[in-house]
């Protein structure tokens, strides 16, 4: 074979392979719902597994928006598919931080994909899970 045609094959094999990876990447929209006043800021967070959920750093990804009472979006792009879990919290004061009373009960605004709820105690992964598909997906998240 000549040059040409093993160069022009080795680029049809590089772009064949490139298309392929890169649709397999998904992309994961968040929709935040229920936010009672457009003060602060929304964190999100994104996690990939169970052993690292719920603490901030064990996130895959995060996003920090401003609030808006008519609601937030985000998209999350090129995830591989697979299992995540989302945990949001709605910073009215902007500082960075969840607060909680004496207990450890949250003060401020909070929201789980699958709408996870925690009893005497935060969620489990388990609770909040999903799996994300090859094709992408959206998520509406409500806070309470």
């Amino acid at each position: 074979m000549n040059k040409r045609l093993v160069r022009a094959l080795c680029i049809s094999a590089a772009t064949c392979l490139g298309g392929s990876l890169t649709a397999s990447a998904a992309d994961l929209t968040v929709h935040i719902a229920n936010i009672e006043q457009s003060t602060g800021s929304i964190l999100i967070g994104l996690y990939d597994s169970a052993e690292t959920f719920l603490n901030p750093k064990g996130m895959r990804d995060s996003m920090k928006l401003d609030a808006h009472k008519d609601g937030v979006s985000y998209t999350f792009h090129d995830l591989p598919e697979g299992d995540y879990a989302i945990s949001v919290f709605h910073d009215q004061d902007g500082d960075g931080k969840l607060k909680k009373n004496f207990m450890g009960i949250p003060r401020e605004p909070i929201g789980m994909s699958r709408d996870a709820k925690g009893s005497y105690g935060p969620p489990q992964y388990s609770d909040a899970v999903f799996t994300l598909p090859k094709t992408g997906t959206d998520l509406t998240i409500t806070l309470y």
